[in-house]
């Protein structure tokens, strides 16, 4: 099974998984972190092995909100010392989220790249030109 980490700042994550509850529903193999505003880098991280822990040796598909940020530099270490098995998306939108908390059997490349491709796919500008 490949689980699915989202990180972002200052509520992030938590809008993320309201948002899926709301839509979808928020399947076990999905977790979510926030960096808040009282808290650093390390706490983040902190918690972030404490939750990949608890998920074992699954796969992992990180999301992050920033491409660059802090949540994007401490899943990319992460990703970086679990190569195969780690892999990490960012800036994905709800259509994609909702795709993910659907069951799928693709690979965890082909879950990331899915995801990038249904966030360029679901942009619209109304009305179109």
């Amino acid at each position: 099974m490949i689980n699915i980490i989202v990180i972002g700042h200052g509520g992030y994550a938590e809008g993320i998984r309201k948002n899926l509850n709301m839509l979808s529903g928020v399947p076990e193999y999905m977790h979510f972190l926030d960096l808040d505003p009282e808290s650093d880098l390390d706490t983040l991280e902190t918690n972030l092995d404490a939750l990949l822990e608890k998920i074992g040796d699954e796969d992992i598909l990180f999301s992050c909100d920033l491409f660059g940020a802090s949540p994007f530099r401490v899943a990319a270490m992460k990703c970086m010392a679990n190569p195969g098995r780690y892999m990490l998306v960012t800036g994905i939108n709800t259509m994609a989220y909702v795709e993910l908390a659907m069951p799928s059997e693709l690979s965890l490349e082909e879950l990331a790249k899915r995801s990038v491709e249904t966030t360029k796919d679901s942009v619209k500008m109304f009305p179109e030109e």
